[in-house]
């Protein structure tokens, strides 16, 4: 065989392989199942036009909508919902639940199938819905107050789950409006405002009392959506200045039932209640401060009450200070507790003592209670910085600091106690609530 010969062989050979090797290559880098298939430009048949939208089960925030399906020459890929006139959503099926509607309003939906190569159909026809206007009416009870809030305060949601929504500025504006009123004891106003954020307002007459005692729960209906919390007024107290807060009710364990407690055997003005645990949301409060308890060290939740102005909770403190001029609030907390630890932990929120100093009032009545007790009080002891609360919104708001949110208080309005207690002494049972509860008393008498 001479040269030419040979090498043309070889080439001939060359020259396959690598043919085999690109149309093996091109086969096997070829798009898989889940790659997107080209649009069909050749397609310019548009689907058949939806038929039969009807809308039913309207309430004051949503509807269904539903329709007969189109057809196509290759297949529908989605239709286009349509609400008064702007699209709104695209879905898959032949029906939607429409939500987010405000009551006692008109709208207009139509719907248009839309193809695989982006053909429109036409519209579909016209429906038209008026939501019905919010029903709201004062509840009626009767009982014992502590047997209805300690029912609340079981079935509150725990540290999963973002049970709790932050609220929007227009929904903090009706918040205050039915603090103002439930204050100047326009309670139908009340009703009538509390609705629209999906509260009510409950009249509850307590007959274990003696005299009985009627009190006013602002509470969330029960087809829950916020939980932002229950908020409870005395209609005539017998101590008007004295507001109970609890917080942390899940997590610091009893202080919801001990502020309950409290609150009804010395007929206070009010109660503030959390609607969750403070873990609740994942989403972190804008406001300084961190915490551990929900992990690793991390900033405060949305969810933590004590910790983010953008709250009901926020607010409630916020009308009653300014509506309520002598009143005082009393944060009830608890903590486990290190050897090093004190049984209580009392602060104003700031290094400051004001001229009627209740920190160190409530200290001296709790020892009268159970003279077993210690104390550390931040205003007095001021190389004490554990649990003393200054990164409380509450605490800085009711202080005058310069921004709630960041930066903690330098002088105090006397107004703030944060209390911290270990579990055992007081926060344990009645046989502990009732310790600060007679303190209290005996503070606000």
């Amino acid at each position: 065989m001479n040269f030419k010969t040979l090498l043309h062989k070889n080439l001939v050979k060359v020259i396959n392989c690598i043919f085999f090797f690109l149309l093996v290559f091109n086969c096997s880098s070829g798009g898989g199942d889940d790659s997107t298939p080209p649009i069909n430009n050749n397609d310019t048949t548009p689907p058949t036009v939806p038929t039969n939208l009807v809308s039913v089960n309207t309430t004051e925030t949503t509807t269904d909508l539903s329709w007969t399906a189109s057809t196509d020459n290759i297949a529908v890929q989605t239709y286009l919902i349509f609400k008064d006139g702007s699209n709104l959503l695209s879905n898959t099926s032949t029906s939607k639940t429409i939500t987010g509607l405000d009551p006692n309003t008109t709208y207009t939906f139509k719907v248009q199938a839309k193809d695989t190569a982006g053909n429109t159909s036409g519209f579909s026809n016209e429906v038209s819905i008026t939501t019905p206007a919010v029903t709201a009416e004062l509840q009626v009870a009767s009982g014992d107050i502590e047997t209805y809030m300690d029912n609340i305060i079981d079935n509150v949601p725990g540290d999963s789950g973002d049970n709790y929504t932050v609220p929007s500025t227009n929904q903090l504006n009706i918040w205050s409006l039915v603090i103002d009123a439930i204050l100047a004891e326009n309670i139908s106003e009340a009703v009538s405002k509390s609705s629209e954020v999906n509260y009510q307002i409950t009249e509850f007459t307590d007959t274990s009392l003696s005299p009985n005692q009627v009190f006013y729960i602002l509470e969330e209906k029960s087809s829950q959506s916020n939980y932002w919390g229950t908020y409870v007024f005395s209609k005539t107290p017998t101590r008007d200045n004295l507001i109970l807060m609890a917080p942390h009710i899940k997590n610091d364990t009893n202080t919801g039932k001990q502020a309950v407690y409290c609150f009804k055997n010395n007929v206070a003005k009010a109660v503030f209640i959390s609607g969750t645990h403070r873990c609740n949301n994942s989403e972190s409060s804008s406001c300084s401060g961190t915490t551990s308890t929900c992990g690793s060290s991390e900033a405060y939740r949305v969810s933590d009450m004590a910790h983010n102005t953008q709250s009901a909770f926020q607010k409630t403190t916020e009308n009653v200070l300014n509506t309520v001029s002598n009143s005082v609030f009393i944060q009830l907390h608890g903590f486990g507790k290190q050897p090093s630890d004190p049984y209580v932990i009392l602060s104003n929120g700031t290094r400051e003592t004001p001229t009627t100093d209740y920190a160190s009032l409530i200290k001296d009545a709790l020892l009268i209670e159970d003279n077993s007790l210690t104390f550390q009080l931040a205003h007095i002891n001021t190389n004490w910085t554990r649990l003393i609360g200054f990164t409380n919104t509450q605490g800085r708001l009711i202080n005058a600091s310069a921004d709630h949110c960041s930066t903690s208080a330098t002088t105090t309005s006397g107004r703030f106690i944060h209390i911290e207690q270990e579990k055992s002494k007081l926060r344990n049972d009645a046989a502990g609530w009732i310790k600060m509860s007679n303190a209290l008393g005996s503070v606000f008498n």
